[in-house]
């Protein structure tokens, strides 16, 4: 379910000045989704294709438009936040607490559905513009 709220992140995200072929959809250290990745690196939003890397180091995390921060990286979080302040990157994890410190989506598990939290202040910070038919289901925004 959780690859399925990746796409959607992105769908209903505005990059500013976005000029590249492919939008660059990283995941930053061991990756949790598995092959269920393949499902959305066949499919496009506005006309450009999603790219799915694997990322390792922390440096080429700004080679990407979206970054999944996994579980396993979440004690390197200031490092990342840090290197990509002010940048147009859609940052996205599923750890507690994860957006109030300055990840602009926070993906939980409750009652066996998805939620997410927005931290919306973040978003605007990076020059991103969020739908607002995604922030209408957001858990929690954060201002």
């Amino acid at each position: 379910m959780k690859v399925a709220f990746l796409y959607n992140f992105a769908a209903y995200t505005e990059w500013p000045d976005r000029h590249i072929q492919n939008l660059n959809l990283c995941i930053y250290d061991e990756n949790p989704f598995g092959e269920h990745l393949q499902h959305i690196q066949q499919k496009k939003i506005n006309n450009d294709e999603i790219v799915i890397k694997h990322v390792k180091n922390i440096d080429d995390l700004t080679n990407c438009q979206m970054i999944f921060i996994t579980r396993s990286a979440i004690g390197n979080l200031d490092n990342i936040i840090n290197l990509l302040n002010g940048k147009p990157i859609l940052t996205i994890a599923d750890t507690p607490g994860a957006a109030s410190k300055g990840i602009v989506l926070n993906m939980a598990i409750k009652e066996r559905k998805v939620t997410f939290e927005v931290n919306i202040a973040k978003a605007k910070k990076s020059g991103l513009k969020l739908s607002s038919q995604l922030l209408r289901f957001a858990s929690e925004i954060y201002q």
